[in-house]
């Protein structure tokens, strides 16, 4: 394993070893992750819910957590394939975006999906990481992070600058991977070192409460907490068996990327299902004024 000494080691790290998982066809990706390829949690409430009809639900639970309004600009940081960012950009015309990838090959997609979609006049796409992007302070009315910023060790920093650009009563949003506080089982264990360290190039889990503390300390309230925990778990489950339905066309494309995918997935729904591990949801708002706050009592129930 790679020993970081400083700071711009570590992005560099980052932006080479993390953009590494996604410089495969895309294809391959929507064969696993399903219809919008939205590699992090769905959220599941039914019964007969399938994998697609989870994310749509993920996806409109982001919507109604940031409660956009026209003429605002918001900020995707680590956009993925686009999932949630061309979702919203749909949804709100009058909204303009920016997002953030470490993936050539991501930005390439994620640019053809919005020509495809009628959007790419409100999205700019941006080739860099957070912490180095040039973006300006106070200019965004609201950030999200869905699945991405368990890729970047240097949380406190990420976070003060996300609160810094934010204008007041701008939103936040993050939903990721936690260590619960009481440690459980082996953190260090070979298999996630496995997935932290060699899949994912890096990653790197801890407990809510140090996110929590960093977001107050930045002038932000807390508004929501949600555990996704069980529905991360479903949506692993509906992942492996799409690779195993799959694998012959996935093999066929990036031999023996089936195998990867299942073993790092398989290994890491463990820790979900033991909760050695935990999925959370959570929005938070900076410090403004009183006629922009948003009241969580609105929300859907989900």
């Amino acid at each position: 394993m790679e020993t970081i000494q400083t700071s711009r080691e570590q992005i560099d790290l980052e932006r080479r070893r993390v953009a590494e998982h996604y410089e495969h066809d895309p294809e391959i990706f929507r064969m696993v992750l399903g219809a919008r390829r939205a590699y992090s949690t769905a959220i599941w409430s039914q019964a007969d819910d399938t994998l697609d009809t989870a994310q749509e639900r993920k996806c409109q639970s982001i919507a109604a957590r940031l409660s956009l309004a026209p003429g605002e600009r918001v900020l995707d940081v680590g956009c993925g394939w686009g999932s949630v960012l061309l979702y919203l950009a749909k949804k709100h015309p009058e909204v303009s975006f920016d997002a953030l990838t470490l993936s050539q090959k991501q930005r390439d997609e994620v640019s053809r999906l919005a020509i495809e979609g009628g959007v790419s006049e409100k999205i700019r796409l941006i080739l860099e990481h957070f912490e180095t992007a040039p973006l300006t302070e106070g200019s965004y009315d609201a950030i999200y992070f869905v699945g991405s910023i368990v890729h970047m060790k240097h949380r406190e920093a990420v976070l003060s600058r996300a609160a810094k650009l934010l204008k007041p009563g701008g939103r936040l949003f993050i939903s990721d991977c936690y260590f619960p506080v009481q440690e459980r089982g082996d953190r260090d264990s070979r298999a996630n070192r496995y997935i932290l360290h060699e899949v994912l190039g890096y990653c790197q889990l801890r407990p809510l409460s140090e996110e929590l503390l960093d977001i107050e300390r930045n002038g932000l309230d807390i508004l929501h907490v949600q555990d996704l925990t069980a529905s991360y778990v479903k949506t692993v489950d509906a992942w492996i068996d799409n690779i195993r339905k799959h694998r012959a066309e996935i093999n066929a494309r990036a031999p023996g990327f089936a195998h990867i995918l299942q073993s790092y997935i398989t290994v890491g729904r463990r820790s979900f299902h033991q909760r050695t591990a935990l999925e959370y949801m959570l929005v938070a708002q900076k410090s403004g004024p009183l006629s922009r706050r948003i009241d969580p009592s609105y929300w859907p129930v989900l």
